[in-house]
């Protein structure tokens, strides 16, 4: 390793090499001494070598970090083992960044080498180079490696010398180890380039040990560095002058040992067609390597207050970040109202602490490690634990924090990014940082916050990350329709644009991005069978109007139109008159005011349900639960249109109470229609208790099948469970044919039972407890137990004790005393004898 060591500055060859830390300050700093220093010819940069044209914009004056080059590129998706040979399959979108901070030791090296007048270029392999995806298991990638980082540095985690190391000296991890061994340098080691270099590269060489030969060419990296060192003696071979090479360090062994013996490679090809790069905006919080990226340094917010610090010739840069953090924190607290605000008492004493733990530590100063140990020492009263989560998550994004860089306008970007920005940016949405906010929305007396609802939905319905939807009116579920109000999460981040750009082939703006999605979706219908589906055609309907497709809307008006004329689905009918209904009381916020279409359709939608509604009686038991669910909906929606505004059409229910009452007088009718047919005529007016007494009779007298005869009480009890109580005479019919069951009967109809009565509510199953005792000749002393009890006395305690200890004697009297504790099931075979004896008794 000392030889090698040796050879990082070769002045015979005039190649001098900078092993690095992405994202690191110290890195940074040294690397700008060491091209003052020299004033190389040319600054070669770890990066895809096809990315070259994007170094003038990374290098403009209005070009401000963080920002990141934006890579993307389409890869056709291998055929699954069912699929035939001609199966075409959407090609999958790979995207990968490459970011760059004001402290990155790269944006130092491309902006600080063309100021001195050198040749900058990158020398790595093309980012679409399956190298880059080398060693990941396709089947195991989930969707976040869709979006993936070009400078990613697991091997330092995962080295099991610098983990020994870090254990050693007391560290919690490689990134404090690596604060305490490199950023936490006086200022003259911090300026002393070579001496740094070299303890950088010692640091990279001890982590790449852990690795073998065949796993670093499995993963990727040695077809990388021969690439890399190709390019590095091409250069040498065509320029005059010292050469600074700025890599990973992990890289730089295996380039000291080889580019002098590498091929020279011939200049990087151009993008295909297939293949798009951008220099993007890019944010700090998806910098932070504690947020899930792969590479660099944690916590960008901290440090670049400290790279701003360094740059200043602060005299004590991490001890003056340090105090203004616990401050900048503090304050934020306080500005939240947050419970467990930090007092001055509590800065000062995080501030004397914070020192202490760095000299305690043998730190030259406060590191960032330190500054978090103070934080939670101080800041934090209780334990660590499940209370904390939140105040952790907090003092995380502070130091993570929000800032978003900036592009010049020559950078450009897709028109769809652009037009995406401009609705964003009058929408109200902040550019500048990425910092989730909330906008809430008036929805039905402010124009412009319908425009920026719109906007949200859009955003949200293509799935970009700006906008989540917290409450407020769901006009697609159908629920919260009185809110009068719309609560969004909002913020901007360099994933919007991404996925944004991912987009830009199918439009050139929202409004065209939308509506080809909305249109696959209606192909999708007839691909899927629900070509005349008239649910499915309104809710399409409805997705239009939240998005603002508002110039859509007399087609889908056509094509549902169309669907409804030809469903012969009742549920879906049913379902398209409520949204339909939906829209209609909301057709102002949802932009609906100019298409009568909707009220005829409203028109037309009850005669459709009506036709179909004679097919229910033929319904077998299995789809008995739905027909009496849909029997609701549809009695339901002819009371919504009822009592609809004056402006909609008056629907007649007469003929719905005709088919009702053929239902609940033909014994060939399914029992739960039947049941449920009869109480919504005995609700209506159009049945007294004599007409509903008939039928109870009917399917309650002799002869009747008890699994008929439940099935007709639940359809009845699910459209009106209180008539059970209102009508002794369906209430005694009832207990006549459950003290007709026997044993095997009882418990083959317990469960219908127990899911019937379920609809009572408790004070409803309390007085049918009574109702049953006076059946049964309880004194009503027996049954006031049941009623609502509001205070209990002691003698109410001792009258429970006496009647437990009875109930007790009597279950130990038939032999079923062991249901006093918890009996299993292998039981229940051998209760039902004796379940039948105590029935008998």
């Amino acid at each position: 390793m000392l030889q090698a060591r040796s050879r990082l500055f070769d002045s015979g060859q005039d190649v001098y090499f900078a092993p690095v830390r992405h994202h690191s300050p110290a890195c940074a700093l040294a690397l700008r001494e060491m091209l003052r220093e020299l004033r190389p010819a040319a600054v070669l940069i770890e990066g895809p070598d096809d990315l070259d044209h994007l170094l003038p914009l990374l290098q403009h004056a209005d070009t401000r970090a963080p920002v990141a080059l934006l890579c993307q590129s389409k890869h056709q998706a291998a055929r699954g083992p069912d699929e035939d040979a001609d199966t075409k399959s959407l090609p999958e979108i790979r995207s990968a960044f490459y970011p760059f901070c004001d402290y990155s030791p790269e944006w130092v090296a491309a902006r600080d080498g063309a100021a001195i007048g050198a040749q900058v270029a990158f020398i790595d392999l093309p980012w679409r180079d399956k190298a880059w995806n080398a060693g990941r298991d396709a089947e195991t990638e989930g969707p976040a490696e869709a979006v993936r980082s070009l400078m990613e540095e697991r091997h330092f985690a995962h080295s099991r010398y610098l983990g020994a190391m870090a254990s050693r000296l007391g560290c919690v991890d490689h990134h404090e180890l690596w604060d305490r061994l490199f950023e936490l340098r006086g200022a003259q080691a911090r300026h002393d380039w070579r001496s740094f270099f070299g303890d950088v590269f010692g640091w990279c060489a001890a982590a790449r040990f852990d690795y073998e030969p065949e796993v670093l060419e499995v993963e990727g990296s040695l077809a990388r560095e021969r690439h890399m060192a190709a390019h590095l003696r091409r250069w040498r071979e065509r320029v005059e002058g010292p050469l600074v090479v700025v890599t990973g360090g992990f890289h730089t062994p295996e380039l000291l040992d080889t580019w002098q013996t590498a091929e020279a490679t011939p200049v990087a090809a151009k993008p295909s067609t297939e293949d798009g790069a951008w220099l993007i905006r890019y944010s700090f919080d998806r910098l932070d390597a504690l947020n899930g990226y792969a590479s660099g340094m944690p916590s960008p917010g901290y440090y670049q207050r400290v790279w701003e610090r360094l740059t200043g010739a602060e005299p004590d840069p991490f001890t003056a970040v340090a105090l203004e953090a616990l401050s900048a924190f503090a304050g934020r607290l306080r500005e939240e109202d947050r419970g467990d605000a930090a007092s001055t008492a509590l800065v000062q004493a995080a501030a004397l602490q914070v020192v202490r733990l760095a000299a305690l530590r043998g730190n030259i100063e406060p590191g960032r490690q330190d500054l978090l140990d103070a934080i939670r020492s101080c800041f934090i009263k209780t334990a660590i634990d499940e209370g904390t989560r939140g105040f952790t998550a907090d003092l995380r994004r502070f130091l993570s924090g929000a800032r978003i860089g900036d592009v010049p306008p020559s950078a450009g970007s897709p028109p769809l990014v652009e037009d995406a920005r401009r609705h964003a940016r009058a929408a109200g949405v902040r550019m500048d940082d990425s910092t989730p906010r909330s906008a809430q929305l008036d929805l039905y007396r402010k124009p412009s916050h319908r425009e920026r609802s719109r906007f949200f939905h859009a955003m949200s319905y293509l799935d970009v990350g700006v906008a989540a939807w917290v409450s407020g009116p769901d006009f697609i579920g159908g629920a919260r329709l009185h809110l009068l109000f719309e609560e969004w999460r909002v913020a901007w981040s360099p994933l919007v644009e991404a996925k944004l750009i991912e987009l830009a082939t199918e439009g050139a703006s929202i409004e065209a991005v939308c509506l080809a999605k909305l249109q696959r979706e209606e192909r999708a219908l007839a691909e899927q069978g629900r070509a005349r589906s008239a649910k499915a055609a309104v809710m399409l309907l409805q997705r239009a109007c939240l998005i603002g497709l508002h110039q859509r809307l007399p087609q889908l008006l056509q094509m549902l139109a169309a669907h409804l004329d030809e469903d012969a689905n009742l549920a879906s009918v049913v379902d398209c008159g409520h949204r339909l209904v939906t829209l209609w009381r909301a057709r102002e916020p949802l932009g609906l005011q100019q298409h009568p279409q909707v009220r005829a359709l409203l028109e037309r939608v009850w005669p459709a349900a009506l036709f179909l509604l004679p097919d229910m009686a033929s319904c077998d038991a299995a789809a008995e639960a739905e027909a009496v669910a849909q029997l609701l909906l549809l009695r339901e929606l002819g009371h919504m249109l009822e009592k609809s505004d004056a402006d909609a059409p008056v629907v007649d229910l007469e003929p719905l109470h005709d088919q009702l009452v053929r239902f609940a007088s033909r014994v060939d009718v399914a029992p739960g229609v039947c049941g449920a047919s009869a109480a919504l005529l005995f609700l209506a007016g159009r049945w007294g208790e004599a007409e509903l007494a008939g039928v109870v009779s009917q399917r309650f007298g002799p002869g009747a099948d008890s699994a008929s005869s439940v099935r007709f009480l639940n359809g009845l009890m699910a459209a009106a469970p209180e008539l059970l109580l209102r009508l002794p005479v369906l209430l005694g019919h009832f207990d006549r044919l459950v003290r007709g069951w026997d044993a095997d009967a009882f418990i083959a109809q317990l469960p219908d039972l127990r899911h019937m009565f379920t609809r009572l509510k408790p004070q409803e199953t309390a007085d049918l407890a009574t109702e049953v005792s006076r059946l049964h000749g309880a004194s009503s002393a027996a049954f006031q137990l049941a009623g609502m009890n509001y205070e209990t006395t002691e003698q109410d305690l001792l009258a429970g004790v006496r009647l437990e200890r009875s109930l007790a004697a009597v279950l130990e009297r038939d032999g079923l005393n062991h249901w006093l504790y918890c009996a299993d099931s292998r039981g229940a075979d051998a209760d039902r004898s004796k379940l039948s004896e105590t029935k008998t008794r």
